[in-house]
């Protein structure tokens, strides 16, 4: 049990790290090839809604562009489900500078919210078969 929720402490560690840096092949890498995923926002809209890895690796590769971004999580709290099944709750802060934005763009970006996923065992390590990303504060500067 402790080797599987720390293989997805790691695992969510990267997540971070790759959407930072700009991996997206590793950070598509991630997920299942067709996850649950919703972006909420603090009063509980839909903000952002996919159903394919792909179409949100390319949504997330659009929106970092030109940006310079830091994810975080903490507070975890992690239940091994079953053997191939975990469900985490992770509290999270993000905050992304756009320096010279474009027009679709804000200037800043800062957020705190909480991540709710289930994660499957696959042939390849654990994956994010779920996301839904509840945002508690969502701070958008123009300029």
């Amino acid at each position: 049990m402790t080797n599987a929720i720390e293989q997805v402490r790691r695992a969510k560690a990267r997540y971070l790290r790759f959407a930072d840096t700009k991996q997206w092949a590793e950070f598509a890498e991630l997920f299942v090839p067709n996850p649950h995923i919703r972006m909420m926002s603090p009063d509980g809209a839909v903000l952002a809604s996919f159903d394919s890895r792909n179409a949100f690796v390319a949504a997330a590769e659009a929106y970092l562009d030109g940006g310079r971004s830091t994810h975080m999580v903490h507070n975890d709290e992690i239940d091994l489900v079953s053997d191939t099944e975990i469900a985490a709750t992770w509290a999270m802060e993000d905050i992304i500078v756009f320096p010279a934005p474009r027009p679709d763009q804000p200037a800043r970006h800062h957020g705190y919210g909480r991540y709710h996923e289930t994660w499957t065992l696959t042939p390849d390590g654990w994956r994010i078969a779920r996301l839904e990303l509840h945002r508690s504060v969502l701070d958008i500067t123009k300029d």
